[in-house]
């Protein structure tokens, strides 16, 4: 008999114990992997939209890609994260369309503000903890200026905007290697950036010492994140493009204004979502996809596994193949899960549990948590538990049974249910979890249909036979016209929802 202590022991210990690996997370400026600073509590901004337009795909996996890191650092590293996303509510570009528009732009920033937080809830996104708009923070922005203003680091143009003056600030360009920047009339510096902007006819202002105006792009970040986490954040996070000017911009007057040498401990940034031939997905290039649009061709499981298979930092390339590959991979899961539950409300297996089988399973288990705290790799992961369910795929039988003991596929199923859940694939939206009252109704259904054709099987008469054949047929094309995939072996029948 089989040592039942070593069984044990491997239960006990699947994926429960505190020597956890340190979470590696790439650092831009090093172009290393360093290990995660923070303390129980994490704290974490996150780069909002700028509200002038529907979100597309490529802002989208962004946010995906950030949800999923979210949620490996809470389920997996067990660490509480507190996170704010700012809204940019007033901006050229918001004022630009709403004047073709013929609205205020306060007013067409609310009907994008409202639509963003829908599509983030579509994509099973969570939220965070606090959505902080620009134009609630006029105060806060206004003391950040005047912090930098009496540092001697600020100027005024002759149009009454201020400026960051960037010569002063001696450690400009420590995040990224400054790029050639387009001359600007009113610079000292082309280097230097708007910290507010002085008030034109029909725009949103709001007074100041300086006269009435409105905040620059990089001020409202800053202030919004000093709020709320001070002189110092353990993740700040946005798409690549932001990180030049963007973030290189709010580090240098964070800095300033705390007095620090460093202000953000991990900056994280996603790589581009391209459409084809490397080409980029942006508003300005007319090629975006809206969240809706997408929505309409594939399930927001799809679209997040599709993120899930590469790093979150590399490119993603969004095209006919790569989601052919993305909805394999998920419907490969699918399946997967289906003929557990399958085998396991239809066979009571005799089998003894084996120790080897039980001793892969521990080992992908703790090759999960490794890849994982090696800068999210959930690439990697994924590949894992398909090489799982493909050693338990060489297991079924012709009948739809494992053969295997109940408690080795009841594990299994738990790996992939934990893993897929804990990455936010959304299990309910796959209809793997029917509700109790319509699984019954389909397992009667497809038990009785079962048993009709078994007799139809082992009649004698040929013409009873096909036509018995012919209605199960019948009831097996209606139930996929439903969704519902019934796949027959000699003896049974087992079915599936299908996306």
């Amino acid at each position: 008999m089989r040592s039942l202590g070593v069984l044990s022991s491997l239960l006990a210990n699947r994926s429960f114990s505190t020597n956890k690996p340190n979470v590696l997370v790439f650092n831009r400026k090093t172009k290393i992997k360093e290990p995660l600073q923070c303390n129980k509590l994490l704290t974490w901004y996150v780069c909002g939209p700028t509200v002038y337009d529907s979100m597309h795909i490529g802002h989208a996996s962004c946010y995906v890609k950030f949800d999923i890191i979210r949620r490996i650092l809470e389920n997996y590293f067990q660490l509480s994260i507190f996170q704010v996303m700012n809204i940019t509510n007033v901006d050229d570009k918001i004022i630009s369309k709403a004047r073709a528009l013929n609205m205020d732009p306060l007013q067409l920033a609310r009907k994008y503000e409202v639509e963003f937080i829908e599509d983030i809830k579509l994509l099973n996104i969570k939220q965070p903890d606090i959505i902080a708009r620009v134009t609630d923070f006029i105060p806060q922005v206004l003391n950040f200026i005047q912090n930098l203003f009496d540092k001697d680091l600020v100027y005024l143009t002759d149009d009454g905007s201020l400026f960051f003056d960037t010569t002063k600030y001696k450690r400009y360009g420590k995040i990224v290697r400054v790029p050639e920047v387009v001359p600007h009339t009113f610079k000292r510096s082309n280097l230097d950036f708007a910290l507010w902007k002085a008030t034109k006819q029909g725009e949103p202002s709001w007074d100041s010492p300086w006269g009435p105006g409105r905040p620059g792009w990089h001020i409202e970040c800053s202030a919004i994140a000093s709020h709320y986490f001070g002189s110092s954040i353990d993740i700040h996070s946005g798409g690549i493009d932001l990180l030049f000017p963007h973030h290189e911009n709010e580090e240098a007057q964070c800095c300033a204004y705390h007095n620090v040498d460093d202000w953000v401990k991990h900056w994280i940034h996603t790589g581009h979502l391209h459409v084809g031939d490397n080409i980029k997905m942006s508003k300005s290039l007319m090629n975006t996809i809206s969240v809706k649009e997408l929505l309409n061709s594939y399930t927001a499981n799809q679209f997040r596994t599709l993120c899930l298979l590469s790093n979150y930092k590399s490119d993603l390339e969004f095209n006919d193949s790569t989601m052919d590959v993305a909805c394999g991979v998920l419907k490969k899961f699918d399946s997967f899960i289906a003929n557990c539950y399958a085998h396991l409300n239809t066979n009571s297996s005799k089998h003894i549990p084996d120790i080897t089988l039980f001793k892969k399973m521990f080992d992908v288990e703790n090759d999960i948590l490794i890849n994982l705290a090696d800068n999210f790799n959930t690439s990697k992961t994924l590949n894992l538990l398909i090489e799982l369910i493909n050693t338990f795929n060489k297991l079924l039988t012709v009948d739809f049974n494992f053969n295997c003991s109940n408690l080795e596929v009841i594990q299994a199923l738990n790996i992939v249910f934990k893993t897929l859940e804990s990455f936010g694939i959304d299990l309910t939206r796959s209809k793997i979890k029917s509700d109790a009252e319509n699984s019954l109704v389909i397992d009667i259904t497809v038990n009785f249909r079962a048993k009709l054709r078994q007799l139809a099987l082992e009649s004698k008469s040929e013409i009873n036979k096909q036509d018995v054949l012919k209605l199960c047929d019948t009831l097996r094309d209606e139930l996929a016209a439903a969704n519902i995939i019934v796949k027959d072996s000699k003896k049974s029948s087992i079915w599936r929802n299908e996306n």
